[in-house]
Formats: C-alpha cells, sequence, structure tokens
C-alpha cells in the first residue's frame, strides 16, 4: 500500500509539474499548424518540389544545356518526360535546373530582404524619436518609387546574374518588413522584462539583439513565407522580360518567357515550368496563412 501510495504522490506530481509548465508558444503553434490540412500540404509539395530541383538534376540522363537538333520540340515522351525545347534540350531537367533558380533567387533575395528590415526596423522601433521619425521618413520616400523599375534598373546597370539579380530584389522588399519590425519592437519596449535588463546594465545592443528582436519572430517568419513567393514573382517577371536568368541557364521565369513564344503550336514549354511555379507560390502562400493563424493566440480556442 505504501508503495502504491507512492508511486500515485510522484505521478501526481508529475501532472502537476506539466500543468504548471504548460505549453510553450512555439509548441502551441506547432500543435495548431498540424492541423492545418492546407498547411501541411503545403509544407509536403515544398519538401517534394525541393527534392525535384535539388536532386533530380542528378538522376536525369540530360544535362540542362545539352542539345540534340534531331529531337527539336519532341512531345513528352517516355525518353523525354517534359518534352524539349527548341534545341532540342530536355525540358524536364531544365525545370528542375530552373527550380533550383527560382528557389535560390527566392530565398537569397529574401534573406536580403529580411537582415536589412529587421535591423533597420528594430533599430528605429528601439530608438525612437527622431531618429524614428528619420528613419520612417525614408522608407515612406522609398515607398513612392516604383518598384519593380527599380529592380529593371538595378539590375540593367549592375549587369544580370544570378548574384545581382537576387541583390537588386532584396534591395526594393525590405521595407514592408522594416515597417512590421518597427510595430513590434515599439510595443515589446515597454514590457517588464526591457526594463529588467535595463536595470541589469545591459547594453542597447545587447537588448534589441537578444531580447526584442527573439521575441518578434513570429510575425518576422509569417513576413518571411509571404515574402519568398512575391520574389519569386518578381524573378519571373524580369525574366520573363529578358532581363533575369540567361541562356543556357533557365529559371521558371526564362522557361515561362520561352513558353509563350511557342505556346500555340507547342504547349507543353509553357505547361510544366508555369505548374512547377504555380505549385511552388500556391504552397509557400498556404504555409504562410497557416503560420500567421498558429502564431497568433487568438486563434487558440482551447
Amino acid at each position: 500500500m505504501d508503495s502504491r501510495a507512492e508511486v500515485g504522490a510522484i505521478d501526481a506530481r508529475a501532472l502537476l509539474t506539466q500543468a504548471e509548465k504548460g505549453a510553450s508558444l512555439w509548441s502551441d503553434a506547432g500543435r495548431r499548424l498540424a492541423k492545418n490540412r492546407l498547411a501541411v500540404a503545403g509544407v509536403v509539395v515544398l519538401a517534394c518540389v525541393f527534392v525535384f530541383a535539388a536532386i533530380g538534376p542528378f538522376a536525369s540522363p540530360y544535362s540542362y544545356d545539352g542539345q540534340d537538333r534531331e529531337n527539336r520540340f519532341a512531345p513528352p515522351s517516355g525518353a523525354h518526360w517534359f518534352g524539349t525545347d527548341n534545341l532540342g534540350r530536355d525540358l524536364l531537367v531544365r525545370t528542375m535546373v530552373g527550380g533550383r533558380v527560382s528557389l535560390m533567387v527566392g530565398l537569397a533575395a529574401t534573406a536580403v530582404s529580411l537582415v536589412i528590415g529587421v535591423l533597420y526596423g528594430a533599430t528605429a522601433g528601439f530608438v525612437g524619436g527622431r531618429l524614428d521619425q528619420a528613419m520612417m521618413r525614408v522608407v515612406d520616400v522609398l515607398y513612392t518609387l516604383p518598384f519593380t523599375i527599380f529592380a529593371i534598373i538595378l539590375v540593367t546597370y549592375s549587369g544580370q546574374s544570378i548574384v545581382l539579380v537576387f541583390v537588386a530584389i532584396g534591395a526594393v522588399e525590405w521595407l514592408t518588413m522594416a515597417r512590421i519590425v518597427r510595430g513590434q519592437i515599439m510595443s515589446l519596449r515597454e514590457k517588464e522584462f526591457v526594463d529588467a535588463a535595463v536595470v541589469m546594465g545591459l547594453s542597447r545592443r545587447r537588448i534589441l539583439l537578444r531580447h526584442l528582436i527573439p521575441n518578434a519572430l513570429g510575425p518576422i517568419i509569417v513576413f518571411v513565407t509571404l515574402t519568398v513567393p512575391r520574389v519569386m514573382l518578381l524573378e519571373a517577371f524580369l525574366s520573363y522580360l529578358g532581363l533575369g536568368v540567361q541562356a543556357p541557364m533557365s529559371s521558371w521565369g526564362s522557361l515561362i518567357r520561352e513558353g509563350t513564344l511557342a505556346m500555340e503550336e507547342y504547349p507543353w514549354l509553357l505547361i510544366f515550368p508555369s505548374l512547377a511555379l504555380s505549385l511552388t507560390l500556391f504552397s509557400l502562400n498556404f504555409l504562410g496563412d497557416g503560420l500567421r493563424d498558429a502564431l497568433d493566440p487568438r486563434s487558440s480556442k482551447d
């Protein structure tokens, strides 16, 4: 009886400890995200797209720039699942390689805008006062510029390499990120943990980097998932205008451009790259919506 009573007491203490700890924000958000079928489907599709783009070209017997002029404009078949283009190049492997480029541009340009926007917005929101006003007026002025035309000018005068493409896109995509981070930091700087950090003598830089920015990660992560598809669309638009990735390298945007030139006679040149880009964009948007709902405490009903 004594041993049973001891076991019961241990179990009760364990349950009490677990109840006191509760669920953390991230574990609770992960649980709500797992219940969102569209977000989960988006994650699965994105994983397949990454595998398709990263590993697929190594499994293909064709190279992305290998030409077979005797099989120009060949329709989809067992030899060429997606058909061939005007130079006899296998469209499947070019779509895989184009996925690498489009995803790399999307992620890299988003990373550039993330770094600039987070540091700029966090500094403005934390310091406040005249510096905040001056920094936000700069953002307002930049907002009045036509972003697409600005990106076109940067790409045209800086060259058309892949690196310059994502730097140019990232340089015009950080403004909204800066505003979001500024608003989050302004609400967080009045919290008690910031006052405690100031009393402990921590520097402003450490308070900002170690305490404020990590507590604003939720909205930042959500906005990142929504920025990647927007950046990929901008890259596709630049490639469609002939200002993006140059031949023989391909991106989904450049493949779509080539497909539109011959879509009436050879529709597969447009269909497959468009499907790959559309699936990726839809999946990213579903994931972003799911993360937004999961990280919003007001969406919790339990």
